[in-house]
């Protein structure tokens, strides 16, 4: 339900500004939603006992004076209507966004072994290639026996796992005798 309302605000937001103003939106946006990880300012924001003007005040001086007039306008529709807490909902549909328009997309490879940066590049280009988009992945160990290539935003998950090709092949010969 939140993510609903959250693409309501953003498809506004977007109508609202040109592409210089969406980066900027996003960035401050961004910002206001890694406030959000503050505990304490989580329940400032959220608290019925905080009067709306000094959240929205609190919130307006994440982005700074200096933002442009349509994205303060937007966080004071935003104090209007009670919603501060689909800020980091709307910063992540921000940012979904800005890779859409930029054709590019981050993804992870999941291995327990280091990934070679040469074998890394070589999967971004293959994926780039695939989905005809920039890919851009970051490896990450893991416990996976094995390759996972995740890139969340297109739904690739690619996965090539040593205990499954073992258990397959060990089926095989099963069946052939």
């Amino acid at each position: 339900m939140k993510q609903l309302i959250a693409k309501r605000y953003v498809k506004a937001l977007l109508s609202a500004l040109d592409e210089k103003g969406i980066e900027a939106a996003a960035k401050k946006l961004s910002a206001i939603a890694e406030a959000f990880e503050d505990k304490k300012f989580s329940e400032i924001i959220v608290s019925p006992e905080v009067k709306k003007d000094k959240r929205e005040a609190l919130i307006l001086d994440i982005i700074g004076k200096d933002s442009d007039k349509k994205l303060i306008n937007f966080i004071k529709t935003l104090s209007i209507h009670n919603r501060f807490s689909l800020i980091p909902e709307i910063a992540t549909l921000m940012q979904k966004e800005l890779q859409k328009r930029a054709n590019r997309y981050e993804g992870i490879v999941e291995s327990m072994n280091e990934v070679d940066e040469a074998d890394l590049k070589e999967l971004e280009k293959a994926l780039s290639k695939y989905v005809d988009a920039t890919i851009v992945l970051q490896p990450v160990k893991s416990d996976y026996n094995g390759i996972k290539v995740v890139v969340e935003d297109l739904g690739i998950e690619a996965t090539y796992s040593k205990d499954r090709i073992a258990s397959d092949m060990i089926n095989h010969i099963l069946k052939a005798l």
